[in-house]
């Protein structure tokens, strides 16, 4: 023991530690730059240089079953987005535009750190991506996106009237640079696709219509976006891009999947009579979107679609309703009624309200109105009109009593 003790202190001497008097040596943290996981090149700005990784897909690519390109023309869409003049702009003239934040809240203090954009030019869909190494190259970020939306008369966005455009505004304000979108219109998809589809799929965030409506399904290179704030803020601390990957695909993807979304409505709605509609909500919703852009005739024609007429559905329902309002707009009691009777059949209290109210103003057949009036107070399930339907009752009452 005591030769021991004695190797023990002149080690010590040399220099030598043991056990817990060994310090831990520190991992060095490796440093991986995008260029070397990300095939991209340098944007040249005369703000210096930003790194973007170009895509590039063929006009005839299919996104799921979706085209890239519109087949067919885009008028209701941008009537949709009061914008009728685009629909005679070619679609080179649209750009399709997503971003990569570093929060999901918005406001000053938030920079999109990735901004993918694409274009038809040519015989191809370019996709450019426009990502900062580090903030000192926003100025040179925002002058390159400029140059790749010179000439473009719109941009196409998801939720971008909301987050998207807002962020890119305030960025270019803040760094005084002129705003190339302050000259365009914009076509927010977002919106017009809860119109759509919201009745039958609930959920419309542009994931769930990939898989639902354009058949197309992420791989696993792809990241939730609520980690995307995270791997980018891990980036600038410890400059390692193994994850930024990642949020290339997952960028991209986003821009990708705004064509064909756009392509997809345009051919829906410039048709939507077709064979191609089978669901009785999608057919009932665009119904009303017509409706609301003054398309009466192909709205009472979807409202008459079989798909419709042929079930019990409160599709069916709301169709028989929506048919009706439309006729009685233009005093067209003829087609009015039977459709009021129809929907009455099938338990609508609306429609016995109507047919309540034609009988007693338009024919003066008070009794039977009275007896519309009677059924609705003793049998309806929404006590919302019972106040009125008392008040109607009571003036019927006196009105079909014998003088």
């Amino acid at each position: 023991m005591d030769n021991w003790n004695d190797l023990s202190e002149q080690l010590k001497k040399l220099g030598v530690r043991f056990g817990k008097d060994k310090p831990l040596l520190a991992t060095a943290k490796k440093k991986i730059p995008i260029e070397s996981l990300v095939d991209g090149h340098e944007f040249d700005t005369i703000f210096g240089k930003i790194f973007s990784s170009t895509r590039n897909y063929s006009k005839n690519h299919k996104h799921g079953v979706a085209p890239l390109k519109p087949f067919s023309r885009y008028q209701v869409l941008c009537d949709w987005a009061q914008a009728g003049h685009l629909a005679d702009v070619d679609i080179e003239d649209f750009v399709f535009l997503d971003t990569e934040t570093t929060g999901l809240s918005g406001g000053t203090g938030t920079i999109p750190f990735m901004i993918g954009a694409a274009r038809f030019i040519g015989d191809n869909f370019v996709l450019e991506q426009l990502f900062l190494r580090n903030p000192s190259e926003e100025k040179a970020q925002l002058t390159a996106l400029t140059q790749f939306v010179d000439g473009a008369k719109a941009v196409v966005s998801y939720n971008g009237k909301s987050f998207d455009l807002p962020i890119i505004n305030t960025r270019y304000i803040l760094n005084r640079l002129g705003n190339p979108f302050d000259r365009i219109d914009h076509i927010d998809l977002l919106h017009i696709t809860r119109r759509v589809w919201k009745r039958r799929l609930k959920q419309c965030n542009l994931g769930n219509i990939e898989k639902e409506i354009l058949e197309f399904y992420r791989t696993d290179e792809d990241i939730p976006g609520y980690l995307v704030p995270e791997f980018y803020r891990n980036y600038i601390v410890d400059e390692d891009a193994s994850h930024i990957a990642k949020i290339f695909y997952h960028n991209e993807i986003d821009v990708v999947s705004l064509s064909a979304l756009f392509s997809t409505l345009a051919a829906i709605l410039e048709n939507p009579t077709s064979d191609k509609l089978s669901h009785a909500e999608d057919i009932y919703s665009i119904g009303r979107l017509m409706e609301s852009l003054d398309r009466e005739v192909l709205a009472e024609r979807l409202y008459a679609s079989a798909h419709l007429s042929g079930s019990q559905s409160a599709e069916t329902v709301l169709s028989l309703l929506s048919s009706s309002r439309i006729f009685k707009r233009k005093q067209d009691y003829g087609k009015a009624v039977p459709l009021w009777q129809q929907a009455f059949e099938l338990g609508s209290e609306e429609a016995g309200l109507e047919l309540a109210k034609y009988y007693e103003h338009v024919e003066k057949d008070y009794s039977k109105a009275l007896e519309y009036t009677d059924f609705l107070l003793n049998n309806m399930a929404d006590h919302k009109n019972e106040t009125d339907l008392a008040h109607r009752r009571r003036r019927l009452l006196k009105k079909n009593t014998p003088k």
